[in-house]
């Protein structure tokens, strides 16, 4: 089981403030989380241009890091973006992450002020790394900032901030609270005429440098212009420890969310026609690292045929099972195949067990589920299209409207004592005792109601809309389906 963290980032072609600010969070989530690895991408696609460009230094997008992460075998990903507030950028990044979660299990971390605890966790964290401002000092910080709904984030900090010292504003180069935003407040203040600007920003890069302290139209020369004696610090907010361990906080419910030991997941694949397998079975199979089915012959071919395209490059392990009567032996396979799930689970191994249709009708695997479960492993079922559902959507009749009942009945068992049971009846794995059976629904009076699928869905599928026309024993995989008359009656 191979573990990454993605660590997301908009970027900096700045290369100081990159290895102060991002790599040091980088580094400090490697430390905080071993043996997971730690991977980069950056969303802007300009910086990440500039970089290779200028420097050679390649930077992966979302969407590259994250095939990346596919072809070489990752099957957990914990994403923690550094953004600052969940804004238009986390959004977009979310999107991007969205078509993986059918490739690998992915989990992503919260930007730095997604709660009111990271809010006043920061705020009182950053001004302790900054220090106050002076008595007749008024520090002001410079957020990114956008039109999102996100962007009161900065309130709520400079709000928090106030709580502290009240010569302190919030302010951003982007959206409603701008530079007029602030020198509105300064007139308050008409006796101080000192201001410390600071970035709100993980790294100190462009707005910091230009906007914020250039020597062009940046915030810097307009306040002085206005009369300001005007220092700036340029420190991203990713140089504070305890931001960048906000961070790690944040990533580490990701983590915690993704499974540390081994899950088994009784995968139902259907009918037959890979078509109807579901997209939770097919990623579910993509993120196992061990396939297992039942050594049942042509159970576990037909299984693997449906999975084939989605297995490939799996370790695959066939489960001896007994078909025996005796319930001894067939409950000492059913420990076997346990005990090897159990020790795979404890190595940290994803297991996929397949079964054919669905594994809560009788399916081989629930004796096994049951006693993994017991062993306090992590267990989970994921449903599958079952062989009566296909086969009634072939005939294109129901199998239960109104008030109808539905009985479903094994086929190799007493099937006669049954047959009097006024509902809807569907007799499964009627291949051996097929001709046999359409005896008995002759002679209880059903055989005009009777319809029967044989592989169904599959390639050699055969349909008997009447069952009476059936002259010939049919193979495992017969299903028949008996209506009740008008009136409810058997």
């Amino acid at each position: 089981m191979k573990k990454a963290i993605l660590v997301v980032s908009f970027g900096t072609a700045y290369r100081d403030t990159l290895e102060q600010t991002i790599a040091a969070t980088e580094r400090e989530l490697a430390l905080a989380y071993p043996g997971w690895e730690v991977r980069r991408a950056f969303t802007s696609g300009v910086i990440i241009e500039k970089l290779r460009e200028r420097d050679g230094l390649i930077v992966d997008n979302v969407e590259q890091a994250m095939q990346r992460l596919k072809e070489e075998g990752f099957t957990f990903v914990a994403v923690q973006p550094t953004h600052v507030i969940p804004g238009e950028e986390y959004e977009k990044m979310l999107a991007k992450l969205e078509p993986w979660r059918l490739e690998m299990r992915v989990a992503v971390g919260m930007p730095l002020l997604y709660s009111r605890e990271d809010c006043l966790d920061v705020a009182s964290s950053v001004l302790e790394w900054l220090s106050l401002p002076d008595d007749d000092e008024v520090l002001v910080f410079m957020g990114h900032g956008s039109n999102h709904s996100a962007n009161e984030v900065y309130s709520r900090v400079e709000l928090m901030m106030n709580l502290l010292c009240p010569r302190i504003l919030v302010a951003t180069a982007e959206g409603d609270s701008g530079l007029d935003y602030v020198m509105q407040y300064l007139a308050l203040w008409s006796d101080i005429r000192k201001v410390r600007l600071a970035p709100f920003m993980l790294v100190a890069g462009e707005h910091a440098r230009n906007d914020m302290a250039g020597d062009g139209d940046s915030w810097k020369r307009r306040l002085e212009e206005a009369g300001y004696e005007v220092s700036c610090t340029l420190q991203g907010l990713g140089q504070c420890k305890a931001v960048r361990q906000r961070f790690v906080r944040h990533c580490g419910v990701a983590v915690e969310s993704l499974p540390r030991t081994g899950k088994l997941w009784g995968v139902g694949v259907g009918p037959g026609d890979p078509e109807l397998l579901t997209m939770k079975a097919i990623r579910v199979m993509k993120e196992a690292d061990v396939i297992m089915v039942p050594d049942t012959t042509k159970s576990e071919q037909t299984a693997l045929n449906i999975a084939r395209s989605y297995i490939e490059g799996k370790e695959l392990i066939a489960v001896k099972t007994s078909m025996v009567r005796d319930r001894s032996v067939v409950d000492a396979a059913y420990e076997e195949a346990a005990r090897k799930i159990i020790r795979l689970l404890n190595g940290g191994k994803q297991v996929a067990f397949l079964t054919l249709g669905d594994p809560t009708v009788y399916s081989t695997y629930m004796y096994i589920h049951e006693k993994v479960q017991k062993q306090g492993c992590q267990v989970e079922v994921v449903p599958g299209i079952t062989s009566f559902c296909a086969a009634a959507a072939r005939l294109n009749i129901s199998l239960c409207q109104g008030a109808e009942p539905l009985l479903v009945i094994p086929a190799s068992h007493d099937t006669e004592s049954l047959m009097n049971v006024p509902a809807n009846q569907v007799y499964m794995k009627a291949g051996s005792s097929i001709l046999e059976l359409k005896k008995q629904l002759e002679e209880h009076g059903r055989l005009d109601r009777t319809s029967m699928v044989e592989n169904c869905s599959m390639e050699n599928e055969k349909v008997y809309e009447d069952f009476s026309k059936l002259e010939e024993t049919s193979g495992y995989f017969s299903l028949v389906i008996s209506k009740l008359a008008e009136g409810g009656k058997a």
